[in-house]
C-alpha cells in the first residue's frame, strides 16, 4: 500500500484517505452478523488484565485495546530488552539505539512523555534531553528496566489519564514484578529457587540471575539478582569499521549492570497483608566515541580523542497495605509509600585546539515520593452487578540538573549552566470508576472520571526567577462491551487523556550568541490533550481467536517551539500551545490453534497481526515522523504435549516510510524489511530448560523508521543507524 496517497488535506479528511480505516469499521460493525452462529468456544478472551481498569478484569469485559506480555512469554523470546518484549505487539514499539540505548515506548504514534510508565505501581522518572546532541542526553529512559524481574508487561493503547494521570495522552505501560506467589506454585509449596545465565551475540554479553522465593507460616519472600556484561548493541556488519562521522559501526563500550529486587509479606491475618520492597539497579558503560573523531563543528572545534564514561542507577523502597474490610465503604483497601531515585552521570572527554583536553560532566538527579491509595467495592443493584473502584494519588517530585566543565589546559574548573533550573513539583489526583454488568453479564459498561492538580516551582539561580506553573485537568472515559455470543463480542470506548508540561517545556532557556539564537522561556503553558475513539470486535473459538479494532485520537494544545520577533542576539524561539493533530488506524490480532484440524500432531499453533496507522498535524497537513509504517508479523510454533521441546519461527514485515509520510518529505527513506527469529527450547528434564534463538535469520540490513527522524540522505553516518544483523543467543535455566 503506498502510504503516499494517503495523505489526508489540510482542513477536513479526504473521502479517499479514509476509505480503509471505513472499510475496517464496517468489517468491525458487520463482525456479528458473519459469525453470530459459532460454534461452542473452547479458545477464549478470559486472560485476565488490570492496566485496562485499574483492577482484575478478564480480557473479554475490557472496551478497549490491551497488549500483555508475561514471563513466561518473555522467557520464550529470549528477550534482551523491552524491545524484544513488545516486538509483536501491534501498534506497540520502542525508541532508541547507540551509546544511551531505549528512550521511549511508542504506542499508536505517540512516544517520550506521552506515555505514562507505572512499576509495581510507581510512576516512572519523565524522559530528558538537552536537545544538543548525542553527548548531552540525561536519561537512559527505560534502560534501567531489569526485565528478568518482571512478571507482566500490559500496554494500554490510547488515552488514558481517567485512570492514571498525567502522561497518559497518548497510552499506558504497566509492568508488575514477580511476587512470591508467582513462584510458589500452590499453597503447600514453601521455596523455590533457580539459576539462569545465557550468551546474547547481538551485545556480546553474558548474563546471570539467582531467584529465591520462600513461604513460611505468615511469610513469604522473594530475592532476585541479575549481573550482566557485554558491549554496545551491534548494528548491521556491513557498515564501515572506521574513525570519524562516516563510520558504520556503532561505538565501541564496555557495559556492566546488576540489579537486585527484595520483597517480604507478612500476613497478618485474615484482613490485613503488608509488604515491603527494594529494588537497586546500576549500570556502567565506557566508550570511545569513535563516530565523533575528527568532526569538524567550528574553527579551531575539530574534535579527537573522544571517549565517554556513563553510571546510571534507579533505587526504589516501597511499603504496601492491603486490607479485606468487607464494610459498606469498601470490600477492600490497597495502598503503598514508596520513594524512589534515579540518578545519570555522564563524563565526555574530548580534545579541541581551542578548548584543549577537556571533561564535560553531564549529571542529573530525580527523586520522588509517591502514595496511592485504591478502595475497591463490589455490589448488585436492581438487576445488575458493579464493581465500584475510587481513590487518590499523591506525587512529590525534585529535578537537578549538575553540569561542570573541566579543562585541562589551563586547569580550571568551570560550572555550566543547566538549559532548565531545578525545580520540585507536587500532584493530587482523585478517581472513580464503575465497571457495570447488565442483562446476566452480556452487556458491560465502564465509566470513569479523574481529576488532577499539579504545581512545577523552579528554584531561582543568581540571576534569574521563574514563576510557577499550576494548572489542573478533569478527564473522563465511557466505554461498553456487548456478549453476542460465549464466542462473540463488540466494544467501543471513548477516553480523553492530558500531559502537564514539563519541566524543560517550561524552563528550557539558552543563549548562543555565536550561532545567532536564543530560547526562552514559558512557564504558562496549559497541559497538552487528547480525545480517542475506538471500536473492535473480539471472537474466539476451538481454532483461535481475533480481534480487530479501530481507532481516532485528535490532539491539541501540542506543546511546540515557534519563533518569535528577533532581538539583539538574533532569532528568538520560545514554547507555545498552539499544534493540533489526528491519529487513526487499525490493529488486528489473532491466535490459531491448529490441534483440532491436526488431531494425530496436536501442539502446532500460529498467529498473525498487523498494525496500520495514519495521522498529519492539522495546521500544516503534513505526516506525522512517530507514525509507524504497515507492520505485519506471523508467527508458526510447536509445543510438545508434555512440554518438553518446542519452537517457533517468527516473521516481521515493515513498509517503507518515505516521502509525504514524513513531516519533512525530504527525509531520507526508511526502506521496507524482512526480518525471521527462529527460537527452540527443549527440557531433558523437569528442573532444566535449555533455549537457542536465531535472529534475523537472513542476515537482513534495515533501519526502524523511528532512528531515521529528521535524517537526510545526505547525512554521514546513516550505517550506524542500522539494526543487527544475523545474530544468536543460548540459555539456561534450572530449578532447584
Amino acid at each position: 500500500m503506498n502510504q503516499a496517497n494517503l495523505k489526508v488535506s489540510n482542513t477536513r479528511p479526504h473521502i479517499t484517505t479514509l476509505k480503509p480505516l471505513a472499510y475496517i469499521i464496517a468489517a468491525i460493525c458487520y463482525a456479528p452478523i458473519m459469525t453470530y452462529a459459532a460454534d461452542d468456544t473452547t479458545f477464549t478472551f478470559d486472560e485476565v488484565v488490570v492496566s485496562a481498569t485499574r483492577s482484575e478484569q478478564k480480557l473479554k469485559d475490557v472496551s478497549s485495546s490491551v497488549s500483555t506480555s508475561n514471563a513466561q512469554k518473555i522467557d520464550a523470546q529470549m528477550a534482551t530488552d523491552l524491545k524484544d518484549v513488545l516486538n509483536t505487539e501491534p501498534g506497540v514499539s520502542m525508541e532508541g539505539q547507540g551509546r544511551f540505548g531505549l528512550s521511549s515506548f511508542n504506542i499508536r504514534g505517540q512516544d517520550g512523555n506521552h506515555v505514562k510508565v507505572i512499576i509495581d505501581g510507581i510512576q516512572q522518572t519523565s524522559i530528558y534531553n538537552t536537545g544538543m546532541g548525542d553527548d548531552d542526553v540525561m536519561r537512559k529512559g527505560q534502560n534501567t528496566i531489569e526485565i528478568d524481574t518482571l512478571q507482566t508487561v500490559e500496554v494500554n493503547k490510547g488515552p488514558s489519564s481517567s485512570l492514571y494521570g498525567s502522561d497518559a495522552l497518548g497510552g499506558a505501560v504497566i509492568m508488575r514484578t514477580k511476587n512470591p506467589s508467582d513462584l510458589l506454585d500452590d499453597a503447600e509449596e514453601t521455596s523455590f529457587s533457580s539459576v539462569k545465565t545465557g550468551y546474547a551475540s547481538v551485545d556480546d554479553s553474558f548474563k546471570s540471575t539467582a531467584t529465591m522465593a520462600g513461604r513460611s507460616g505468615k511469610w513469604e519472600s522473594l530475592f532476585m539478582y541479575t549481573y550482566k556484561t557485554g558491549h554496545e548493541t551491534q548494528t548491521h556488519s556491513s557498515g564501515a569499521d572506521i574513525q570519524g562521522p562516516d563510520r558504520g559501526q556503532a561505538d565501541p563500550f564496555d557495559i556492566k549492570s546488576d540489579n537486585f529486587l527484595g520483597k517480604v509479606f507478612y500476613q497478618v491475618n485474615d484482613a490485613h497483608k503488608i509488604g515491603l520492597t527494594l529494588e537497586n539497579y546500576n549500570s556502567t558503560s565506557d566508550g570511545d566515541i569513535l563516530s565523533k573523531e575528527g568532526k569538524n563543528l567550528a574553527p579551531g572545534y575539530t574534535y579527537t580523542q573522544n571517549t565517554a564514561s556513563d553510571a546510571d542507577e534507579r533505587q526504589r523502597i516501597s511499603i504496601e497495605h492491603k486490607w479485606t474490610a468487607n464494610n459498606a465503604a469498601f470490600d477492600t483497601l490497597d495502598w503503598n509509600l514508596s520513594y524512589q531515585q534515579s540518578a545519570s552521570e555522564h563524563d565526555n572527554f574530548d580534545h579541541t585546539t581551542a578548548k584543549g583536553y577537556r571533561n564535560r560532566q553531564r549529571n542529573g538527579d530525580e527523586q520522588s515520593t509517591q502514595f496511592n491509595a485504591q478502595f475497591d467495592k463490589a455490589f448488585e443493584l436492581a438487576n445488575s452487578y458493579h464493581e465500584v473502584i475510587y481513590g487518590l494519588s499523591y506525587l512529590n517530585n525534585s529535578f537537578k540538573l549538575d553540569y561542570t566543565d573541566y579543562l585541562f589546559k589551563n586547569a580550571s574548573v568551570t560550572p555550566a549552566n543547566p538549559e532548565v533550573p531545578s525545580a520540585s513539583s507536587d500532584t493530587w489526583g482523585l478517581f472513580i470508576q464503575d465497571q457495570g454488568f447488565y442483562f446476566d453479564e452480556k452487556l458491560v459498561i465502564n465509566m470513569g472520571l479523574r481529576y488532577d492538580s499539579y504545581t512545577t516551582d523552579p528554584d531561582a539561580s543568581a540571576t534569574t526567577s521563574f514563576e510557577k506553573n499550576t494548572n489542573d485537568a478533569l478527564t473522563g472515559r465511557l466505554g461498553g462491551v456487548y456478549h453476542f455470543t460465549d464466542q462473540l463480542s463488540t466494544f467501543a470506548n471513548i477516553s480523553q487523556g492530558f500531559k502537564s508540561p514539563s519541566l524543560d517545556q517550561l524552563y528550557y532557556s539558552r543563549l548562543n550568541t555565536g550561532h545567532g539564537y536564543s530560547i526562552i522561556s514559558n512557564p504558562d503553558l496549559k497541559p497538552e490533550e487528547s480525545l480517542g475513539y475506538e471500536i473492535g470486535s473480539r471472537f474466539a473459538n476451538d481454532h483461535g481467536r481475533i480481534e480487530l479494532a479501530a481507532y481516532y485520537n485528535d490532539y491539541k494544545n501540542f506543546i511546540e517551539q515557534t519563533e518569535l520577533a528577533p532581538d539583539a542576539n538574533g532569532i528568538v524561539y520560545t514554547n507555545e500551545n498552539i499544534a493540533q493533530a489526528r491519529i487513526y488506524g487499525a490493529e488486528l490480532k489473532s491466535q490459531l490453534s491448529f490441534d483440532s484440524l491436526l488431531t494425530s500432531t496436536p501442539g502446532f499453533y500460529g498467529s498473525f497481526n498487523v498494525a496500520y496507522s495514519q495521522g498529519e498535524d492539522k495546521a500544516t497537513g503534513k505526516s506525522i515522523d512517530s507514525i509507524a509504517p504497515l507492520t505485519t508479523n506471523v508467527a508458526l510454533g510447536y509445543d510438545a504435549q508434555d512440554n518438553t521441546f518446542g519452537g517457533e519461527l517468527s516473521t516481521q514485515w515493515m513498509a517503507e516510510k518515505s516521502g509525504s509520510d514524513w513531516k519533512d518529505s525530504n527525509n531520507v527513506d526508511a526502506p521496507s524489511a524482512i526480518v525471521t527469529d527462529i527460537t527452540v527450547y527443549v527440557r531433558p528434564t523437569t528442573d532444566l530448560t535449555l533455549r537457542a534463538g536465531i535472529f534475523n535469520v537472513t542476515d537482513e540490513k534495515y533501519w526502524l523508521y523511528s532512528n531515521l527522524k529528521d535524517k537526510k540522505a545526505s547525512d554521514q553516518g546513516l550505517e550506524r543507524r542500522t539494526e543487527p544483523g544475523r545474530n544468536w543467543g543460548i540459555n539456561a535455566e534450572y530449578i532447584f
